[in-house]
């Protein structure tokens, strides 16, 4: 299906939502640790309690949302049952780092997809943008970095277990990396150019919002150059706290748009914040907790629902279907034969 333009409002919400929450939701917590870091351990829990919460949030799209669970109840079901036999058996034969390494090489991919996915949806309000070139200009900077980052921070990755496994599997590879980073950056400059291009083709309906948005994110991208675990850090946050926001404005539009279903998430939207909000410090509480009485435990259990939070998202989010687009006022032509 095709999208129709909507000139009335080109934010995902409103200026103020979509500037502290998802294009600049980050930048407290990076002046925090550039500022403040003698606390560096104290910011690290407050980041990973919020990443803890956010993929919970699919799990409660997911599996309090009947519609939702329907369309694929047996995975549903089995697929944490998989995980946990998996994250189980790479920990028992002294294999968890390389499910970790996995697991942190696809958070970044599944982040950068979520940006594009923001991305679009900006395109779509404004009524203009090619789908190949907002993608293009997102993973081009961020492959970029990918081979750029390698050889640089060889001696910041042996300091910890999880870089020593990827310098076991990839260091002797770097320097190839290096090479191919030049080619990378070549064409992020190439499809950086064409988007400018095409944007100010457009000028007379040029979308703000969005290119805030892809700003924001160039910015995100610089900071791994300045330091490569803050710019993991801050980027990983960036996801979180931008996912928190999107997904009750998201709930909060859909089902206002219903009539009264007596579904649980009928209820929730008539005292939304409050219920997110019992729901986020209780999840948070959690996390600080599982840090302090089994840190192992608490490891295995992120490792393996990472996976599931990162295949439920590309299940449930796509702005292409009705379903999605619609709670956020995205309206969509009949399909012509």
């Amino acid at each position: 299906m095709s999208t129709i333009a909507q000139p009335k409002n080109i934010w995902i919400k409103d200026p103020a939502f979509d500037l502290l929450y998802l294009s600049f939701g980050w930048i407290a917590v990076y002046l925090a640790f550039i500022i403040f870091d003698n606390y560096f351990a104290t910011i690290l829990i407050i980041v990973a309690a919020t990443s803890f919460v956010h993929r919970h949030y699919t799990f409660a799209l997911v599996y309090g949302q009947k519609e939702e669970f329907d369309k694929r109840k047996w995975l549903y079901i089995l697929l944490p049952i998989a995980f946990l036999v998996i994250a189980v058996t790479f920990y028992k034969l002294n294999k968890f780092s390389i499910l970790l390494a996995v697991s942190i090489v696809w958070l970044m991919f599944h982040t950068i997809a979520q940006k594009y996915g923001l991305t679009r949806i900006y395109s779509r309000k404004a009524g203009y943008g090619l789908a190949w070139l907002d993608k293009g200009i997102i993973y081009s900077w961020f492959v970029y970095l990918f081979f750029a980052l390698g050889e640089r921070n060889k001696a910041l990755l042996s300091e910890y277990h999880e870089g020593r496994t990827l310098l076991q599997y990839l260091g002797d590879y770097f320097y190839i990396f290096t090479m191919i980073s030049y080619v990378a950056l070549a064409v992020a400059i190439a499809f950086t150019a064409v988007y400018i291009y095409v944007e100010l083709k457009n000028w007379d309906k040029i979308s703000l919002p969005k290119n805030i948005f892809v700003f924001s994110i160039l910015l995100l991208y610089a900071i791994f150059f300045q330091n490569l675990v803050i710019g993991f850090l801050v980027f990983g946050f960036s996801h979180a706290i931008e996912y928190i926001a999107f997904v009750n404005l998201f709930v909060n539009s859909k089902y206002k748009k219903r009539p009264n279903t007596g579904s649980f998430f009928s209820r929730v939207t008539k005292k939304q914040w409050l219920y997110a909000g019992i729901f986020t410090v209780l999840l948070a509480a959690i996390s600080v907790a599982g840090i302090n009485i089994n840190e192992y435990v608490l490891g295995l259990y992120i490792t393996g629902s990472s996976f599931l939070h990162f295949i439920y998202d590309g299940w449930i989010w796509k702005v292409s279907k009705p379903e999605v687009g619609q709670p956020l006022d995205i309206k969509y032509a009949p399909t012509t034969n």
